[in-house]
């Protein structure tokens, strides 16, 4: 659990900070010290809101950038709070389907929703995820599909012409296989990352805790290609394209970590099928057959 300490900048606004540890549980003990925080500033309206937004950055932090994270809490003017995760990565994050029903689909658009501002600034090996509630949004504000573009972009190291092209790939049913296994990712993802549960599912059951692992690794590897496949989807989506051409700028490993991610998939509608997953087996079925299709042509062409 981190332990709050002032920081020595703008005494005046009443930062305060915490470190905390990338696990499950640190999560929850960053959501009660922001809204802590926020009753000891007099705003406490404003702390369920700054809670929930805390929860989904901090659930990033945890999930994808695997590193210590430290939560800054800040006044600023007569009514706004600042609230601030910094961590050691340095890749974005990227809003999801407004419509989507998945529970890391929908996390930056809830942070859309509910912050007053929000953004991104690169630090020296990592990144400070910031954001505002209280206040109103000031006009002209950039909407989620521009704020999505932009940070994608902040950490675009690669070269701009893309190695793999899987054209006339169907958007809906891709974003929708994207959102349900996105949400297997985060099951088994948790699993592995709360010391408790992994132990007593150790016991109960071997093979999910195996296949978290498998997964959890074969994501990691995966990632980049990930991310660049739901910002393009996302964009499709939001413009009404049936279709989508994806262009990916990958690594010469990257076949070996598709063909990895893509059997990771298909042994996990296998265990769903037979009942140890939460999620359901059929649905899993359905949407696998979506993401083979693009993984398997990112395996041909880069051999």
């Amino acid at each position: 659990m981190g332990v709050a300490v002032d920081v020595p900048r703008s005494p005046a606004q009443g930062r305060r900070a915490a470190r905390y540890e990338p696990d499950a549980a640190s999560v929850r003990a960053a959501r009660r010290f922001v809204e802590e925080q926020l009753v000891a500033l007099e705003r406490a309206a404003l702390a369920d809101d700054a809670g929930l937004v805390l929860s989904e950055l901090a659930a990033n932090a945890v999930l994808h950038a695997r590193t210590p994270f430290e939560v800054v809490v800040a006044a600023v003017g007569a009514d706004e709070v600042r609230v601030e995760v910094l961590d050691g990565s340095t890749a974005g994050p990227v809003i999801g389907a407004v419509a989507g029903t998945s529970t890391t689909g929908r996390g930056m658009v809830l942070v859309d929703a509910l912050a007053t501002r929000w953004g991104v600034e690169p630090l020296d090996g990592g990144k400070a995820v910031w954001f505002e509630v209280g206040g109103a949004r000031a006009e002209g504000d950039a909407p989620a599909e521009a704020s999505a573009e932009d940070l994608l972009a902040m950490w675009a190291d690669l070269d701009t012409s893309p190695t793999v092209v899987v054209r006339d790939v169907p958007v809906a049913e891709l974003l929708a296989a994207k959102e349900h296994v996105d949400d297997l990712v985060r099951e088994l993802q948790l699993v592995v990352l709360d010391p408790a549960l992994l132990e007593r599912r150790e016991a109960e059951a071997p093979c999910e805790v195996h296949l978290a692992r498998r997964l959890d690794a074969a994501t990691r590897a995966f990632d980049a290609a990930r991310v660049q496949v739901r910002a393009q989807v996302v964009r499709a989506a939001r413009a009404g394209w049936p279709v989508v051409t994806l262009e990916l700028v990958l690594g010469p490993d990257d076949g070996e970590h598709a063909r990895r991610y893509r059997d990771a998939v298909v042994e996990a509608e296998q265990l769903a099928r037979s009942g140890v997953l939460l999620t359901r087996g059929d649905d899993l079925g359905r949407h696998a057959a979506v993401l083979q299709r693009y993984l398997d042509e990112v395996v041909r062409q880069l051999g």
